[in-house]
């Protein structure tokens, strides 16, 4: 049978146009659209960490960076801590049953983020998903920088600083904190970190025993943010150094003041009481309640005139006046006085100036002196009373050759006031006032040199004669303490005049 090749070519070109037709209507059919280009799938935001007990195994590359934010100085469990336990409040409590529990979710307290843990065969699978479109997730990388660097600068800071959540539990810590802790202890750092100031941080000037068994103090402060306490401390040591070196001088100070049997009282600028000793209390009788209650200068001065025990005034304006100007000669520095007391008390004042204003007083009782004095003065009264009763002219010097005491017959024969005399005549003077008016006597072979004598303390008796005519018994006695007494007595008139040749003195 023969092919019929006309009709094969046909059946091709029918087919042919058939295909090229269903290819054309073919997206115009519905159902029939062919699917867009594939996209590429986003890219998966979560932080993935896992962790074999304490120790960390592998870490999506945000994990790392997440890690990085918590500052340093500590292991990757505790700064995963660090970030987390603020923002999710119970994490470590729930992971430390995630073996028990296989797994855990949490959700950020206050946010959007969301944390699941997976138990996997002794490894814990933690997966955290911040969340957020793109513009957050730009938002938080921004936060997260600047976190980083405030960190950076906290953890450079000196000072040891710290973090407690409401339940006292350390979240966080700088490396200065870290370093204390690691001071005192040879092991491994635990998580939460212990409380170097379990007493409050806020006290001020805290101490800590150091590893070479010397204390290290700090002056400790607390702000609160967003219900949490961040505690600060600065070293204190110099400043509890210089405390405890002026508490120890000042003890010093109270003690000689207490033992001082002078009376002192210090006065601020504004006048009032700040210093006093006991002897203060006991010469005045004072109340140790109403000294130790800051009395104004004024005050403590009216109380003293009340209890007569000042110098009473003649009035109360005159009063008034002497205390401005007391109070005003001690600011100067040259208030001094004696009171003498009803009671026959006498008590010396004293007052001088301190540093800012301040005014000091010092209250000394003299009166056992002033008495001592009196009777001494009344002594040489009486001895130089007793003196003037003699007929004798007596004449003492002392162990230097000056004239101290004579009496009126001394003044009477050689014309000179014994009251001027006193301590302002020597030796040489007075023997030349004697030279002046006596003559030699006739039979004098060699005049007395009486100055020799008396400067030698050699016992000397003789007779001179007075250009009056009398006849002078002179005697030179040494006396106690190196002392010399010269004594003259008028003997009879002479019947003959004495000759005109007058002795030798030296």
């Amino acid at each position: 049978m023969a092919f019929d090749w006309s009709f094969a070519l046909v059946l091709a070109a029918t087919s042919l146009g058939s295909v090229v037709a269903a290819l054309f209507l073919l997206p115009f059919l519905p159902g029939t659209r062919p699917p867009p280009p594939t996209q590429e799938a986003p890219q998966d935001d979560n932080l993935v960490f896992l962790f074999d007990n304490e120790t960390l195994l592998d870490v999506t590359a945000p994990g790392r960076a997440f890690l990085d934010g918590a500052g340093g100085g500590l292991s990757d469990w505790q700064r995963l801590c660090a970030r987390l336990e603020p923002r999710f409040p119970g994490f470590q409590d729930r992971l430390s049953r995630l073996a028990q529990t296989g797994s855990i979710a949490l959700t950020e307290a206050g946010g959007t983020a969301q944390l699941a843990a997976t138990w996997m065969d002794g490894v814990a699978r933690i997966t955290l998903h911040l969340g957020g479109s793109d513009g957050a997730a730009h938002a938080d990388s921004a936060m997260m920088h600047e976190l980083t660097s405030n960190r950076a600068v906290i953890d450079a800071l000196p000072i040891p600083a710290w973090r407690c959540g409401p339940d006292g539990a350390i979240g966080w810590a700088n490396r200065a904190y870290i370093d204390l802790i690691r001071e005192g202890t040879n092991g491994p750092l635990t998580w939460p970190l212990p409380a170097l100031f379990p007493e409050g941080a806020a006290t001020p000037h805290r101490v800590l025993r150091g590893p070479d068994g010397q204390d290290r103090w700090f002056d400790c402060s607390t702000a609160g943010v967003e219900g949490d306490a961040i505690h600060f401390a600065v070293p204190a040591d110099a400043a509890v150094r210089a405390e405890t070196t002026l508490q120890s001088f000042m003890q010093t100070l109270t003690k000689t003041f207490a033992e001082l049997p002078i009376g002192l009282a210090v006065f601020n600028r504004t006048r009032e009481l700040v210093l006093f000793n006991p002897a203060m209390s006991e010469l005045f009788n004072l109340d140790p309640e109403f000294l130790i209650a800051r009395p104004t200068l004024r005050n403590v001065l009216d109380r003293l005139r009340e209890d007569r025990m000042m110098p009473e005034p003649k009035d109360y304006r005159a009063w008034r006046q002497a205390i401005e100007r007391l109070e005003r000669d001690a600011e100067n520095g040259i208030y001094a006085d004696t009171w003498t007391l009803p009671s026959g008390a006498v008590y010396r004042v004293t007052g001088r100036p301190h540093p800012d204003g301040a005014v000091a007083f010092l209250f000394e009782d003299i009166s056992a002196e002033m008495s001592l004095t009196r009777r001494f003065r009344g002594e040489l009264e009486t001895g130089q009373a007793v003196l003037d009763t003699l007929e004798e002219a007596i004449a003492v010097f002392s162990n230097g050759g000056m004239l101290t005491l004579s009496n009126s017959a001394y003044a009477a024969l050689w014309g000179d006031d014994p009251t001027l005399l006193m301590g302002s005549g020597d030796i040489a003077g007075a023997t030349a006032q004697w030279q002046a008016q006596c003559l030699t006597l006739e039979d004098a072979a060699h005049p007395p040199d009486l100055a020799r004598h008396i400067r030698q303390r050699t016992r000397w008796i003789g007779e001179l004669v007075h250009c009056d005519g009398h006849r002078l018994a002179c005697r030179i006695a040494p006396i106690a303490g190196g002392a010399v007494l010269v004594g003259f007595r008028r003997l009879a008139r002479s019947a003959h005049p004495a000759p005109e040749v007058s002795f030798a003195s030296g």
